[in-house]
């Protein structure tokens, strides 16, 4: 089975991503190859950078999802261990890429590097093209203001709580994922019962503390929120950071359920309030503001 083939960690799936897959899939249905994406199990930096590991913007399953639904037909999960990353860039090849996947085709990005000490990088593919008979081609990055589209850049963005440019680098709003489980309802007393979710993916990354706009999906029904990234300072003591969401017009028991949280835009910063009457004058303004901003999203 001849393919297309590219490789790299794809975390978040951002607009750089989409535009090297689009040549992937492209390229592959012009020449009757397979489009394939060779990935990891684990993020690569987990492995090489321990216990300095990035959070994910994205758990494996729901990146997975994202190939199939962009036209990849066939996906290879590699696992990064410390085996794996000290094999050479040539063992590699020979050893494992060309006689698994027949490549016809390699595609590579600005930051496409595999093998030891990344030595796999698009100068070492040329070298060996002809020797091992395929294609290559090399995709020019996305660009925001002459940088680079990363998963690196979307991550500060998050962490700096630009929420709504991240979703445009990324290309959709930034989603986590996890179930519902039980809180102290300490919302429900103020009259802002709350979902607390538990992530799916413990190493996702949470954006900066703060209120948000969001939409959450449960089944297949979706709903307006008001997200609560932080600890509550006002009504809690322990500094457990929480991703708390209000469902506008909502009321149903949902403990328990699978629920998607995708931040919209970012109301305010997270603020300790003098008392619960403060908080709570707080939080009717920002449903308020939030009910202002729901038309712009409406027929996203």
């Amino acid at each position: 089975m001849n393919k297309a083939i590219t490789i790299g960690n794809f975390d978040g799936i951002h607009l750089g991503h989409r535009k090297l897959l689009s040549v992937l899939t492209a390229e592959a249905e012009a020449r009757e190859l397979v489009s394939s994406v060779l990935t990891y199990t684990n993020h690569p930096a987990y492995t090489l950078f321990h216990p300095q590991q990035p959070m994910l913007l994205s758990p494996l399953n729901r990146k997975l999802d994202k190939l199939r639904i962009l036209g990849v037909q066939d996906t290879d999960l590699v696992v990064f261990d410390n085996n794996f990353a000290h094999i050479s860039a040539e063992d590699f090849l020979k050893d494992y890429l060309i006689p698994k996947h027949s490549p016809q085709l390699i595609i590579v990005g600005f930051d496409s590097h595999f093998g030891y000490n990344r030595e796999g990088t698009y100068e070492f593919l040329q070298q060996h093209s002809k020797k091992y008979n395929y294609d290559l081609i090399y995709v020019e990055p996305e660009l925001h203001q002459g940088t680079p589209i990363s998963s690196s850049l979307i991550r500060t963005k998050l962490r700096a709580g630009a929420i709504e440019l991240a979703n445009r680098l990324l290309g959709e709003p930034y989603t986590m994922w996890g179930r519902v489980v039980r809180g102290k309802g300490l919302g429900r007393t103020l009259g802002f019962p709350t979902a607390n979710l538990m992530l799916e993916e413990a190493q996702q990354l949470i954006p900066a503390k703060g209120i948000y706009l969001s939409r959450a999906q449960i089944g297949d029904k979706r709903y307006f929120g008001l997200t609560n990234l932080g600890t509550s300072p006002t009504v809690k003591s322990d500094a457990i950071l929480e991703i708390e969401t209000f469902l506008i017009d909502f009321d149903a028991d949902i403990y328990d359920c699978d629920m998607a949280v995708s931040l919209l835009s970012r109301i305010r910063d997270e603020k300790t309030f003098g008392s619960k009457e403060e908080l709570i004058e707080a939080m009717h303004c920002d449903l308020q503001m939030g009910r202002e901003m729901m038309e712009k999203y409406s027929e996203a």
